[in-house]
């Protein structure tokens, strides 16, 4: 931005391109679903014939990367560029052996960047992502992603490939890898334009854009490790075609096994005199009909050469078969072995976990019904479960008043002597049109049920009859009530939304830097803390509240844009329950 003065100076827009990667690297992470943050910087090496007095720069210079992380960093990458794997390499055209040097230049400086961020990543628990380096003037400039290691906790990558033949790489190994670098692509390409930062609105694609784009990455994947040589294919595209066609009104419920035809773990049912190409999805489809009753597709990236499975021996550790598992209409997954690692719903790529987080479900549970016990909760979470199995939708509402409301609605649905609703008692039940009825202890008290209510705020046009009904039954009654909504395409909602649990310790540091921000520094911890406004108590209030008041009275430089925060107030409904270290 205009108007700071940077001592570690690369071009006059770096703070705006640095700014414009991390968000949205943060919004992608978003829009994976993942509960991270991301922090971005950049950082410069200075080309072999400058004479400026920073051989190193790093953007932002006041943040919590030094300088010292780099020391050494130029001799390393003169090393790492005599060493270039292209140096012995001859184009046959002239173009390319004009270019090679750059090509080795850039690859050296990215890649000695990376292996200088390694001791750091491990210091922090984190995970460095390096891009491409480009030269601007003086510099060759290389983004970084930083994300918590916590992240590859929850939605575990792939191992290393342990394939031991002579080919350089396996594909990603995991959707937020290939996301990352996704971003770093787009990153790169502003490299490209003159005054990279300078214009930020639109000057990348979309979360949602760059989402698919790594989802497409990601696919890749399979055909690297299985094919002796792969040829290059859009199967995240072709998947998502075949799972939302019909086949004579059914939909495409089975699996693919993306495998070498020839490898000795197959076990062929049939086989295809002439294999199936990818390209007729309306084939494909049809063959997926004929393996809904438990046996596989057996298809490289290319084409399908019958039906079968793997035998019981395979081992799913040496990633030469990956399975797509079909689950309904325009859903799919992406799994080695038991290990998932995409999930695909109506061609929107999403990282493969839970509809609502267990731990947070189970707290809220807890708290909006406090005589329920903790196996209450736990009972109400494996129904939750089953819910999603059905091949329909369906509602239940936990209700504290539900036998006198099994009474008062016996004439809109069908009351029953209390039982214990469990899942297959569930799976029956469910069959007819209505709501079940149940107390916090998932005693069901009615069947069927059409509930009552009046519209309210929490209305929406934009959800259908089932929820809506939910919402009006739950907002009209003065006892605790939650409707736990699942819809046709397996959908789930819950009524009153349930808030998520927050770490404790992450609520602090961003607490702490906010104190400490200065007009350069505030935005991110700003952005973080007014999305989590509902998780501060008192005291965090009083403290934001002033260093709030500092920031205002600081005295703002050239055409730096400042935006003030609304001040904080604790939540009459926040407790230390919604906490977790």
């Amino acid at each position: 931005m205009a108007g700071r003065p940077i001592d570690l100076f690369m071009w006059a827009y770096q703070d705006s391109y640095r700014v414009s990667i991390q968000m949205l690297a943060q919004d992608v992470l978003a829009e994976l679903g993942a509960e991270a943050n991301a922090t971005a910087f950049v950082v410069g090496v200075r080309t072999p014939e400058s004479k400026n007095h920073n051989p190193v720069c790093i953007e932002p210079e006041d943040d919590k990367w030094s300088l010292s992380i780099f020391n050494d960093l130029l001799e390393s990458v003169e090393l790492a560029y005599k060493n270039h794997h292209l140096q012995d390499m001859f184009f046959d055209d002239r173009a390319s052996m004009r270019d090679k040097p750059e090509w080795m230049r850039q690859g050296a400086v990215s890649s000695e960047i990376a292996k200088a961020l390694r001791a750091f990543d491990a210091v922090n628990d984190v995970r460095s992502f390096c891009g491409d380096a480009r030269r601007i003037d003086e510099y060759y400039v290389t983004p970084v992603i930083q994300v918590a290691s916590s992240i590859f906790s929850k939605f575990p990558p792939l191992a290393p490939n342990p394939n031991t033949s002579d080919r350089r790489g396996y594909g990603y190994r995991g959707l937020v890898e290939a996301a990352m670098y996704a971003v770093l692509h787009e990153a790169t390409e502003k490299l490209h334009t003159p005054e990279p930062g300078r214009f930020v609105h639109k000057s990348m694609r979309s979360a949602e854009e760059v989402v698919r784009i790594a989802a497409q990455g990601l696919l890749h994947t399979p055909g690297l490790s299985i094919e002796r040589r792969y040829i290059h294919t859009n199967l995240f595209d072709t998947f998502n075609l075949v799972s939302s066609l019909m086949y004579e009104g059914a939909e495409g419920i089975g699996h693919l096994i993306l495998v070498d035809p020839e490898n000795e773990a197959v076990d062929f049912q049939i086989q295809f005199l002439d294999p199936v190409p990818f390209r007729e999805s309306r084939w494909v489809r049809k063959v997926l009909q004929m393996s809904s009753t438990g046996v596989g597709i057996i298809a490289d990236s290319q084409r399908i050469y019958g039906l079968g499975r793997l035998k019981d021996a395979h081992d799913p550790n040496v990633q030469d078969a990956f399975i797509i598992e079909f689950l309904d209409h325009y859903q799919w997954e992406l799994r080695c072995g038991k290990h998932v690692l995409l999930r695909s719903q109506y061609g929107a790529p999403t990282l493969p976990q839970e509809p609502f987080d267990k731990s947070a479900f189970l707290a809220n549970y807890a708290r909006l019904f406090p005589k329920s016990s903790s196996e209450d909760s736990l009972h109400l979470w494996r129904l939750l479960h089953e819910q999603l199995l059905l091949n329909h939708g369906s509602m239940i509402v936990v209700a504290e008043d539900a036998a006198s409301e099994a009474q008062r609605l016996s004439k809109q649905g069908t009351k029953i002597l209390p039982v214990t609703l469990s899942e297959t008692l569930l799976r029956s039940v469910s069959g007819i049109d209505g709501t079940i009825l149940l107390d916090p202890q998932g005693v069901c008290h009615a069947i069927g049920v059409i509930l009552d209510g009046e519209a309210n705020e929490e209305c929406t046009p934009s959800r259908g009859s089932r929820y809506n009904s939910g919402v009006r039954y739950v907002c009209s009654a003065s006892q605790r009530r939650l409707a736990i909504v699942v819809s046709d395409d397996h959908t789930v909602d819950l009524f009153p939304t349930l808030r998520r649990l927050v770490s404790r310790s992450l609520l602090e540091q961003h607490i702490a830097a906010f104190e400490t921000a200065t007009l350069d520094s505030y935005h991110e911890p700003r952005n973080w803390l007014s999305a989590h406004r509902f998780y501060i108590n008192a005291d965090q209030c009083k403290r934001l509240n002033a260093a709030i008041t500092r920031l205002d009275a600081l005295p703002n430089r050239g055409s730096l844009i400042y935006l003030s925060t609304e001040h904080f107030e604790a939540h009459l409904e926040m407790d230390p329950s919604y906490l977790i270290s």
